[in-house]
């Protein structure tokens, strides 16, 4: 008999769930590269369900590259080097709490050489219009110093480097911001306690954009990113 639509929906969240559940493990190590999955069977015993959901399962880990299934062999975990960190799943499934830093110094890499491209590009190619939205951005910035707000304060910030990410009209720097919105997202709010953030170099940036110097907003950026946070000067 076929599977109702409500059955269908039940059994993909129980494939997601267990992929999630697997992936955590390889990431942490549990099923080294090279080594083998337990059978279908075994996974569906284990953790309770049917082996449809099963090979759901590892269909989903496989387009990520973290496995690979071969006939009479089974399915092999696969080199780090295979895996597509930019994968958004795989992503939230790696930001663990025993992985954040991790997560978090190799994504500093990363956008520390991005970053200040995105502000160079936004002030030669940004709109009036985009470099109004990013004034009123800042403005609610300096607003909340004064009235300051942890939860609002990140959520202005992270529109505020979305913003200059946009601005860029480069496809693969936006690409870069909403793919990492979340890793942003959990970054800001870690580095965030009772203050406002580095508010004086994020006004730095947003007048030389103003002023369409892109060495100048490239600069400002490497200083912005350069300063310690409250995080790291506590540690």
């Amino acid at each position: 008999m076929p599977l109702s639509a409500q059955q269908l929906a039940a059994q993909k969240n129980l494939s997601y769930v267990l992929a999630e559940k697997l992936a955590q493990r390889i990431l942490a190590g549990k099923y080294a590269p090279g080594s083998i999955l337990p059978g279908e069977m075994e996974l569906g015993e284990q953790f309770g369900v049917s082996r449809t959901a099963v090979r759901e399962a590892v269909k989903t880990l496989t387009a990520k590259g973290m496995v690979l299934p071969r006939p009479r062999i089974g399915t092999r975990v696969m080199p780090q080097s295979n895996w597509n960190f930019l994968d958004q799943e795989l992503l939230s499934w790696w930001m663990t709490e025993d992985n954040f830093h991790q997560v978090i110094d190799h994504f500093l890499v990363m956008r520390s050489s991005l970053e200040p491209q995105a502000c160079l590009l936004a002030a030669t190619l940004g709109t009036a219009e985009q470099k109004a939205q990013l004034n009123a951005l800042m403005e609610e910035m300096v607003f909340l110093k004064k009235h300051f707000n942890r939860e609002r304060w990140v959520e202005v910030d992270m529109a505020w480097h979305e913003h200059i990410y946009m601005m860029s009209a480069n496809p693969f720097l936006t690409s870069f911001a909403s793919l990492f919105h979340s890793v942003y997202h959990t970054y800001f709010t870690s580095i965030t306690q009772d203050e406002v953030v580095k508010l004086d170099l994020h006004q730095a940036i947003v007048d030389a954009i103003q002023e369409s110097d892109g060495q100048q907003a490239l600069s400002a950026c490497q200083a912005l990113l350069a300063a310690p946070t409250h995080q790291q000067v506590n540690k």
